[in-house]
């Protein structure tokens, strides 16, 4: 999906050693809508009108579970997720008074929200089933990211790569206690084992938030670990540099997954911004915040 200000693009591929994709992904537009339904206003009944674009989404899902229950809760996770924003949409009217935090609260919960509809889909059935979420939505110069799980958002601005998520990995938490090292062989037996996801047990789920404020050049990546377990950062940034377009972007990024060995389903959403309209007075010192639930 190519536009203004963004040019965004997704894409989803299965891998060279799985049977079944259990990535999804969803790009979104959010706007105002008025629908008429009475009045004696000529040409008027029955239209639609829409007002100022109110935002961006954009998800990512791994699922989890096995064979069809991994598809499933990421599915049961996109379509939730989009339900709980659309949800919100009076939120978006008061994001230029002092209600940032609220909103943000209020959307860190979409993934408690998404979390019991994947509980509840998995009632009788397996309730192990669970998935990955990171979630950006964009509002002119802000944005907002909630996560939990091993997929990642990335931003690339003046040619650096900088990973705005963390992986909620054991393998992650033995690297930041200082137990091992990065390079510890012994690091790789926890790389895929999750201490936070949504659904996966009876655990609740701790989001992650983090605010960043755009600027015009910015590029950002979603993408789920079917990508940065065969890719390097370093490779990631050169393709998101040597590529202007979003679309090229996201197949050069899958086909280098892909030519890596390709073990795990490859997704990922790019997004350019090519230039920022201001919604709301933003706070140039708060280029990045992160907090989790």
């Amino acid at each position: 999906m190519n536009g203004s200000p963004f040019d965004v693009s997704g894409g989803s591929d299965i891998g060279r050693r799985r049977s079944e994709n259990q990535d999804h992904f969803l790009i979104a537009d959010l706007r105002r809508q008025l629908i008429v339904r009475g009045t004696d206003v000529p040409d008027a009944a029955n239209r639609e009108m829409f007002g100022c674009q109110e935002g961006n989404l954009l998800v990512i899902a791994d699922g989890m579970g096995g064979h069809r229950d991994g598809e499933r809760a990421s599915r049961t996770a996109i379509e939730a997720t989009a339900q709980y924003v659309l949800d919100m949409m009076h939120w978006f009217l008061k994001l230029c008074s002092d209600d940032e935090q609220d909103f943000i609260d209020e959307l860190s919960q979409s993934l408690t929200s998404v979390q019991r509809k994947i509980w509840s889909v998995g009632e009788g059935i397996h309730r192990r089933m669970g998935t990955t979420v990171t979630m950006a939505y964009l509002l002119g110069s802000r944005m907002y990211v909630v996560h939990a799980g091993d997929s990642r958002c990335y931003l690339l601005r003046d040619q650096k790569l900088k990973q705005l998520t963390t992986d909620h990995t054991v393998a992650q938490q033995l690297i930041d206690a200082g137990a091992l090292r990065e390079s510890d062989a012994a690091i790789e037996q926890w790389r895929h084992v999750l201490w936070n996801c949504v659904g996966g047990g009876n655990q609740e789920v701790r989001p992650e938030a983090v605010r960043c404020t755009l600027r015009t050049g910015d590029v950002l990546l979603l993408c789920s670990d079917g990508l940065t377990g065969m890719v390097d950062d370093d490779r990631i940034a050169a393709i998101l540099k040597d590529n202007e377009n979003s679309q090229t972007c996201v197949a050069k990024l899958i086909e280098a997954a892909n030519a890596e060995g390709g073990e795990d389903n490859i997704s990922a959403i790019v997004c350019r911004i090519n230039h920022i309209e201001e919604s709301c007075d933003t706070d140039p010192a708060a280029e990045l915040d992160t907090t989790t639930g």
